[in-house]
């Protein structure tokens, strides 16, 4: 399991937002950062799942290459950075156009978590009509065959985007400027709907954590396995916290690992969500044909614009509630945000836009993560973009926590740490999604015509495909080598199915892979 990394091999390269305190609690590692400081994870609230041991890790060099903003890359630049199979790290970055944010922020402390941060006037932003500036970043890459990862330390850690290369596909939103938002923690306010997956702790609401200048470590395992972790300021805070974003070679997803520590003296009680701001396809907007695909029967409202929704904290039946379809954005009038309920079911939670035929995919751990949360701006009366943006593009959002709910709290114990693992992928020219899990993504259409099997894999995948009927025997079987550059679509046509099909199933040499029942039948 890996532990916190107390660490600036890399943090030296951001610039100090504060001047820097000590914590007695706090363990440092030295600048060549060959080893990391290991410890067993114990867990106060909730169990933490032991995981594998890392293998010994040195630093990768950083080579010299500069990219543009991710989002304007064309597909065509997407080559491999070295020979198949391989997998690589680099510096490079990013100019964004930027509001003179700092100019309307002052310092503040959080005293329940000695949390220093910034908190914004708002309105004394908005009132001076300020326009944004062009600001280079610094950003981190992992890439290899099929995925291009652009890393944002200096803007909470984040990952800012994830490119499929075959196919050019965007996994997060990219906001085309950097602009306060009155929105987050009450007490901050200023956050930024930047987009990418941001880092939210240690409070409800985005967290107090996402505009601060993160640390980093580049880690190689070898020439198939890289990573690195982006970890929070070692400054007399009581809690920090590090992600682990890690790349395999050959693989079209990657994983993240969060560690929460407590190195203060006494038991805290915290928030820890991650935020996704998504518009998977092009980056720069979403459809109404987008929808949230969640394995659950009910959600719990959290807010919402929408009066034919109930109050906050009440349930609604997913995704179906008083006739309307939940799940797809075209029925959403007001912004509205739920929780699964009563906690995430896992072992997946996605979106996908049918028009923009791409969509994005977490698989994690529920038993640790025990939240999962979606929102959305709006659908026919959404709010402003101008509220956040400057273009009239939008997103929607999967949050995943260690809580149910934003009103519970994780807790652990002076010195404890807990730390799990997910996988997250995009997905691209299936037509649409049904379920998921860490190896695949799948969809299931019928008709007349007969039955078509979409499936989109996170690594290459020999398998064979079952259609079963309703008492689980064989309808049909199809042997199938996916490759994650594109979907592949298997169709049986009706003269060759002899009965109704229920369910299709994956499996291969070591077992099931995935079993999917189709709506409506009694699998």
């Amino acid at each position: 399991m890996i532990a916190l990394l107390f660490g600036a091999c890399r943090a030296a390269a951001l610039p100090a937002e504060r001047p820097a305190r000590t914590s007695p609690a706090a363990v440092a590692l030295a600048p060549t950062a060959t080893a990391l400081a290991t410890s067993t994870v114990e867990s106060a609230s909730p169990a933490v799942e032991p995981a594998e041991p890392l293998a010994s890790m040195t630093p990768l060099p950083a080579a010299t290459r500069v990219a543009q903003y991710v989002d304007s890359l064309p597909a065509a630049a997407f080559s491999a950075p070295g020979p198949v199979g391989t997998v690589a790290f680099y510096e490079s970055s990013v100019t964004i156009p930027t509001y003179p944010v700092d100019a309307f922020q002052s310092d503040a402390l959080s005293p329940v978590y000695d949390w220093p941060y910034r908190r914004t006037d708002i309105e004394a932003f908005r009132a001076s009509n300020a326009a944004p500036v062009a600001r280079t970043y610094a950003t981190l890459i992992l890439e290899n065959q099929y995925l291009l990862i652009t890393i944002l330390p200096e803007l909470g850690g984040r990952i800012l985007q994830v490119v499929h290369k075959p196919t050019g596909t965007r996994m997060f939103y990219n906001n085309k400027v950097v602009k306060p938002t009155a929105w987050g923690p009450p007490e901050q306010a200023g956050w930024l709907a930047l987009g990418g997956l941001e880092w939210d702790l240690p409070v409800e609401e985005h967290g107090l954590a996402w505009g601060e200048a993160w640390g980093y470590i580049p880690l190689v395992f070898s020439t198939e396995r890289a990573a690195v972790t982006v970890f929070t300021p070692q400054d007399g805070r009581a809690l920090t916290a590090s992600i682990t974003i890690e790349l395999l070679a050959g693989a079209a997803s990657f994983s993240i690992e969060p560690t929460i520590t407590n190195v203060s003296d006494q038991s805290q009680r915290f928030n820890f969500w991650h935020n996704a701001m998504l518009a998977p396809g092009s980056g720069a907007g979403i459809s109404p044909a987008i929808h949230f695909v969640l394995p659950t029967d009910s959600m719990m409202v959290h807010s919402t614009g929408d009066v034919r929704l109930p109050a906050a904290g009440q349930r609604v039946t997913w995704p179906i509630y008083n006739g309307r379809d939940l799940s797809r954005l075209a029925t959403w009038s007001q912004y509205a945000g739920m929780f699964e309920s009563p906690a995430a079911h896992g072992p997946f939670a996605a979106v996908y836009d049918t028009q923009q035929d791409a969509g994005a995919v977490r698989t994690f751990p529920a038993g640790v993560a025990q939240g999962s949360k979606i929102f959305a701006l709006g659908g026919s009366a959404a709010l402003s973009a101008a509220l956040y943006t400057d273009d009239a593009t939008g997103y929607v959002e999967l949050h995943g926590g260690l809580a149910p709910t934003f009103a519970q709290q994780s807790e652990l114990a002076p010195g404890d740490a807990v730390s799990w693992r997910e996988s997250w992928y995009p997905v691209a020219g299936m037509g649409d999604l049904a379920t998921a899990n860490e190896l695949v993504a799948l969809d299931v259409q019928t008709n007349a015509d007969g039955v078509t099997v979409a499936l989109f894999a996170a690594h290459p995948l020999d398998a064979d495909i079952l259609l079963l009927d309703a008492a689980g025997a064989e309808v049909a079987r199809m042997a199938v080598s996916l490759n994650p550059s594109a979907a592949q679509h298997i169709a049986w046509p009706a003269r060759e199915l002899d009965r109704p099909v229920a369910a299709v199933h994956l499996e291969n040499v070591a077992g099931s892979i995935l079993t999917y029942a189709l709506p409506g039948s009694t699998k």
